[in-house]
């Protein structure tokens, strides 16, 4: 198996793991979009965001889509 690239799965993972944690706490992401933690959260998902290219395959291309319907969830 090839390493993941940079919209693999190590991000994905760590939005699909935040999503139900930050939206548990009965917080809307806008109720807490302004506390330290959900800007420290946001800041090292933004890193993470995927950058596309050519080479991209419709399984990256749907992960890269995944992160950032989570990145919203989380950060919007």
């Amino acid at each position: 198996m090839p390493p993941p690239n940079k919209s693999g799965r190590g991000p994905m993972l760590l939005a699909l793991i935040l999503t139900p944690l930050i939206l548990s706490t009965g917080c809307a992401p806008e109720a807490i979009s302004g506390t330290d933690t959900s800007r420290t959260i946001c800041r090292e998902l933004r890193r993470d965001l995927p950058t596309y290219s050519r080479s991209d395959t419709p399984e990256t291309l749907a992960s890269g889509a995944r992160f950032v319907t989570s990145f919203n969830a989380i950060c919007q």
